[in-house]
């Protein structure tokens, strides 16, 4: 008998659900919902999940970051002597940045970008981006918008507010921060150049192929890309469409790939 009334409490129910899908049928996809599980969203309540380590060129030490809910922290490992220890005080370098920037800095989180350590290995140089629009800057683009057509129209709408950024060297061992006031950020490596450890050869892609080329010819690309001038080798011969070398290609329409075929490219490397 309570077999019996389960059963028919459970027709009931599923009676009720599918007379309730028929009256309010779904009519269209819930994007909203979906949003919640968006990459930048995950990335969030996630945090760090892996170590990306960065290899130091003098010695068998490297850095890394890792972020957890309590904030975000800068490593500094020697596997040589399984020591592991905190690059700088957060709060303490939070505090220092603030002093000298006078702009306010939360030590959970520091936005630090392009850390790298200098030839030494005993001092850091940064970037940290402020989080107030700069002012100078903005004036310049104001008084240049003024010089045109008022009734000219940009394509795209106007540039995101720029943000003023900071440029500072750390020593490790006494914990002194210097803010670079004159320093300027050298032009950033073509994505296409994957450089030995030596600095001597550089790897790219193109038509799907690999090519080096030697120091002294990758210091011409850099100045003018279609420098006549310029000695590339050919590596391989049988790379071709889905099979290719290069690894940027992804997400590219017909009419982009073969206007971008004879350029440069990234390529599969270890």
């Amino acid at each position: 008998m309570k077999r019996f009334f389960l059963l028919f409490i459970a027709f009931v129910s599923l009676g009720f659900t599918l007379a309730y899908g028929q009256i309010n049928p779904v009519t269209k996809a819930n994007y909203e919902s979906a949003s919640h599980f968006s990459p930048n969203r995950l990335k969030k309540m996630v945090f760090s999940t892996s170590v990306d380590a960065h290899w130091l060129k003098n010695s068998t030490r490297f850095w890394y970051s890792y972020q957890t809910s309590e904030g975000k922290a800068f490593y500094i490992v020697d596997p040589a002597k399984k020591s592991k220890s905190v690059l700088f005080d957060n709060v303490k370098m939070a505090a220092e940045i603030s002093r000298l920037t006078l702009d306010p800095f939360d030590a959970q989180n520091i936005p630090i970008k392009d850390l790298k350590f200098l030839d030494n290995e005993g001092i850091i140089r940064f970037s940290i981006q402020s989080k107030l629009i700069d002012e100078e800057k903005k004036d310049e683009e104001e008084e240049d918008d003024m010089t045109e057509d008022q009734g000219q129209n940009r394509k795209g709408g106007k540039d995101k507010p720029k943000r003023k950024t900071w440029f500072f060297e750390y020593i490790i061992q006494t914990g002194k921060l210097t803010m670079l006031d004159d320093y300027k950020k050298p032009k950033d490596k073509p994505k296409w150049a994957n450089i030995s450890p030596d600095g001597e050869r550089v790897l790219f892609a193109r038509n799907h192929n690999l090519f080096w080329m030697d120091k002294e010819n990758y210091e011409k690309a850099l100045k003018k890309e279609k420098d006549s001038t310029i000695v590339e080798h050919q590596l391989s011969w049988d790379g071709e469409e889905d099979y290719s070398y290069s690894s940027g290609e992804r997400n590219v329409d017909n009419v982009e790939k073969e206007k971008n075929k004879d350029k440069r490219k990234g390529a599969w490397a270890l």
